[in-house]
Order: C-alpha cells, then sequence, then structure tokens
C-alpha cells in the first residue's frame, strides 16, 4: 500500500511517499533511486530529477517482519478487566493461544512521543523544525506541542509552543535569533490533559552535508571558452575516478551529471554562480571570466576533490571547502 501527501511547509516542499509492503515476508531491502544520472542508492539527485538542488532521499521508517506489539482499540472500558490472547499462523493452520498472565484495568497516559523530529538549517540564525503527530494519543486529546533547544543537552534555555490542530499531522517551526556560533540541540515532546510525553530529539533533515566551491576565473580576457577541466573524486581509501573533459561554461545540472556519473559519493548537487565583470585595468573584483560551482555533498563519504587543470589555458582554478 502506499500513501502519498505533499509536504505543507515553504521549506520541507516536494512529495513524499509512505509505502508499506503487505505481501512478501520478512524483511525487504531498502527502495533505492535511479535518476539516470549515477548507480541507483538511497540518496539521488541530478538526472531526471529537476528543480533547484532537488535531492530525494529513501529512509526506513518500520523494519519488515511480523508485529511483537498491538494497540487495542479506543473502545474499551475504563471499568473493566481486560486479558489477551495470542494465536501464530503459518499459513496452514492456528497455534494453540497463550494467554496473559494478569488481568488489567486500562488508564489513561501521556500520549508518546512525537514522530519523525527533524531539523534543517534556514540561515545562520535559523532553523527549521518538523515533526509528526505522536502513534498514540494516550485517551485524550492532545492540546500542543514544546519545542526546546539549547546549546547543550540540559535544554534549561528556550522554548516555545505549537497548538496541535485536529486532522493534521505535521507540523513545522522556525527558531530565530541563533547565535550563529553555537551549535544546538532541539526536541519536541506532546503534550495532553496527561502530562508531556518522553521528549523526541531532532536529527538533520539531511545528515552530512558538505559544501565544495570550485572557481574558475581569469583576468587577462584572454578566454575564448573552448576550454575544459576534470574533476577527481578520490576516497578516503585512495580509489580515485576523473569525470569527462568538462566546458568551462558548463551547466550546473552538467556538472552536476558528470560527477554522479562517477557513483562513488551518495549524492551531489551542483548550483552555478557567473561573476564575471567588466575587465579593467585596476585588477579589483573585475575578473573578465568568473565561473564558480558550489558542490554540495549528500552521505557519508569522506572524500576529496580536484582539479585537472591542463586543458584550461590561463584560466585558474581554485578549491574550496565551506
Amino acid at each position: 500500500s502506499i500513501f502519498s501527501h505533499t509536504q505543507d511547509s515553504m521549506v520541507l516542499y516536494g512529495q513524499r511517499w509512505v509505502i508499506t509492503f503487505t505481501s512478501q515476508k520478512g524483511n525487504l531491502p531498502s527502495i533505492l533511486v535511479d535518476t539516470g544520472s549515477a548507480p541507483p542508492s538511497t540518496i539521488a539527485t541530478g538526472g531526471t530529477l529537476f528543480g533547484s538542488s532537488s535531492v530525494v532521499r529513501v529512509e526506513t521508517v518500520s523494519d519488515g517482519g511480523l508485529p511483537t506489539s498491538f494497540v487495542a482499540p479506543s473502545t474499551l472500558s475504563l471499568e473493566k478487566m481486560y486479558t489477551s490472547r495470542i494465536l501464530a499462523f503459518n499459513g496452514h493452520s492456528w497455534s494453540n493461544p497463550a494467554t496473559s498472565r494478569y488481568a488489567i484495568s486500562p488508564a489513561k497516559s501521556a500520549p508518546s512521543p512525537p514522530r519523525e523530529v527533524r531539523v534543517n538549517v534556514l540561515s545562520d540564525t535559523e532553523i527549521g523544525v518538523s515533526w509528526t503527530q505522536p502513534l498514540y494519543f494516550g485517551g485524550d486529546p492532545l492540546a500542543a506541542y514544546r519545542i526546546e533547544w539549547d546549546s547543550d543537552a540540559m535544554f534549561d534555555h528556550s522554548s516555545a509552543t505549537v497548538s496541535h490542530v485536529s486532522g493534521s499531522e505535521d507540523y513545522y517551526f522556525v527558531v530565530k535569533n541563533l547565535d550563529p556560533l553555537e551549535s544546538y540541540f532541539v526536541r519536541v515532546m506532546a503534550y495532553s490533559a496527561q502530562g508531556f510525553s518522553e521528549p523526541e530529539n531532532a536529527t538533520p533533515l539531511l545528515v552530512n552535508l558538505r559544501m565544495i566551491v570550485i572557481e574558475l576565473f581569469e583576468t587577462a580576457g584572454s578566454v575564448d571558452f573552448s576550454e575544459t577541466f576534470e574533476v577527481q573524486v578520490t576516497t578516503v581509501g585512495g580509489f580515485q575516478r576523473v569525470t569527462s573533459p568538462i566546458s568551462v561554461y558548463a551547466t550546473s545540472r552538467e556538472v552536476e551529471n558528470e560527477l554522479n556519473k562517477l557513483g562513488i559519493v551518495g549524492a551531489i548537487s551542483v548550483d552555478r554562480e557567473d561573476r564575471s565583470t567588466v575587465f579593467d585595468s585596476s585588477d579589483i573584483e573585475t575578473n573578465f571570466f568568473d565561473i564558480r560551482y558550489a558542490i554540495t555533498l549528500v552521505g557519508d563519504d569522506d572524500i576529496t576533490l580536484s582539479v585537472n587543470g591542463d586543458s584550461l589555458g590561463s584560466i585558474i582554478a581554485v578549491i574550496e571547502e565551506d
């Protein structure tokens, strides 16, 4: 079965599919994404995927296999005692039942923690926090969510409250006025008349992001635009691969696709900025030719990039990592 919905917030735009496999027995490998620009992976970009720095990510919400827990429907009475029993079925017949040792009476409780708590960087002073409503409400309607953030795990610095909206599952909150020099912990709790849930710590929306900038510039005005360059990717184990020659006027998509074809990085997204200006003799911020490719690496790969400039002529290549 497949359930899909569009993200509501401005930052978390796009489409999300929740896919449940019901016919296969046992656990299944992860779904892989194939955009045509690199081998199938759980993180992909480029190729047939369009948009500004678009990324597709697949994550396992819960492993497959037989369930080991069950929540009774909310129609149970608080005044009655209940016992339970479980039978196993192997496709041919049912086993003998195993019965619970004790009878218990339902009671209201605090809600379960919010799910899928994610955080992503919006600017040097803002972060966005997203989450999904709890799986269980504990018998009372949800009232609100408490978002806490701090530079340490004590969470005694700042907090905010977002009201629960009936019928809405997904929520988003922007934390503002943060110190650009600090790192922050974030967590979210659900609240009802029975109290707060256990806190759920936020995890980055996209982990292990690296930004590497390749700048190609020339100051004398002698570029004929036939120049090309190659990018070499080297892994921590010493494995190397080199792209095909890339035009110095290549689009961001062309550079992105060439890098993704190498297949040794989780995913690569590229943005291009043309800073070329009219040349004059002052030589101050007036590069005749100045193209910058901002390369975002998504994944756990520990790699380095270098540029082969044998065919760049008078153009100089510089690599910087943010």
